[in-house]
């Protein structure tokens, strides 16, 4: 380590006139650089074990509180609300990756406090207070990023995905002249005119209840309707099982994976935590003096350019509403801090 200290020996430019003692920076090498973001590395990983640790423990209310959002607006839809896995250990798989990847949105403030830590290491004593000032701030911004996509975007987000599946309808079976011709007799069915009409025989009539029965007599298969569930069941043997929901009018139906859903909601849990970061730290560049409000104004062209382009690129799903949910916040979020660098910018003056 020293040798590399001797080769790559780095100094910081004084500043033109310092204030005094508080100015001075401790000089640090390449090596000492290094050893600072090694540290920096190993403390986030500690905290990120130690939520994923505490987030499997409490797996089971994490994985409630998660997959609820999803299996309500399933439900509200006229689906099965059931999520699906395809390798034979694939259940156990998902619900450790559950703990992991929940561990690592709970980590994340304390990931964050560590590359300010990293980043401090080389200011000025003046500007680490001011980095220190502001930390709190972003650190809440980053949880209300995350609560405002989990409890606000993503049940809209869910409910219009359905609503977008119940409104495509299943086009007509009903084969054309030529198509008959072309599959032959496949729809030569001439047993179907003597059948009735739907309207105009005895149906089947299943029990509607508001909770399923717990007790059945012995040797009988029972079916009823459970309203609260919006489920279909059937009893057999020692067994109720569940038959398939699915809208019959309905073009689209989901293939409800449980690591899709997993993936879609940590990424954007992340995405937008970070999004409502870029206040504050456009604030902070402006009262370090490195970017002035006028710069921002410059360039908004090409800030629009650039966080529409993140937006394709952070978005999970290629679809406008899902980039829409990440421009239209980052683009608020870029005239917030716009706003509040102007208002940090007009106090220096004032100072």
């Amino acid at each position: 380590m020293r040798s590399w200290q001797k080769i790559f020996h780095l100094h910081r430019a004084a500043p033109a006139a310092p204030t005094g003692a508080e100015e001075e920076l401790p000089v640090m090498s390449f090596g000492d650089h290094l050893e600072e973001l090694r540290r920096r590395i190993f403390y986030a990983l500690i905290g990120v074990v130690i939520a994923m640790v505490i987030c499997l423990y409490y797996a089971n209310g994490i994985i409630d509180f998660l997959y609820q959002p999803y299996l309500l607006a399933l439900r509200w839809g006229g689906y099965s609300p059931h999520l699906q896995y395809f390798k034979p250990v694939g259940s156990v798989i998902l619900y450790l990756m559950t703990a992991v990847k929940a561990g690592l949105v709970l980590a994340s403030p304390w990931i964050i406090y560590q590359f300010w830590r990293f980043v401090t290491a080389g200011l000025y004593r003046r500007e680490r207070l001011v980095v220190y000032r502001y930390l709190a701030p972003s650190i809440l911004l980053f949880a209300l990023g995350v609560a405002f996509f989990f409890f606000l975007v993503l049940p809209f987000l869910l409910k219009f995905v359905m609503q977008f599946n119940n409104q495509i309808a299943l086009p007509s079976l009903r084969p054309t002249p030529w198509e008959r011709v072309i599959y032959g007799g496949g729809f030569d069915q001439k047993w179907l005119k003597a059948l009735p009409a739907g309207d105009r025989t005895p149906l089947l009539r299943i029990p509607v209840v508001k909770s399923d029965p717990t007790h059945f007599a012995p040797g009988q298969a029972v079916l009823w309707f459970n309203a609260a569930t919006n489920q279909l069941c059937l009893h057999s043997g020692r067994q109720t099982l569940e038959i398939t929901a699915q809208p019959a009018h309905a073009l689209f139906s989901p293939v409800n994976l449980f690591r899709d859903y997993l993936s879609f909601v940590i990424i954007m849990c992340l995405v937008f935590g970070g999004s409502f970061e870029l206040p504050m730290v456009m604030m902070i560049l402006t009262r370090l003096g490195l970017v002035q409000p006028e710069q921002y104004r410059k360039l908004w062209r090409y800030v629009v350019l650039g966080l529409a382009v993140l937006a394709v690129l952070l978005a999970p799903s290629p679809d406008v509403f899902t980039f829409a949910s990440i421009f239209v916040p980052l683009l608020a979020l870029y005239v917030l801090g716009l706003g509040l660098s102007s208002l940090v910018a007009r106090r220096r003056v004032s100072q």
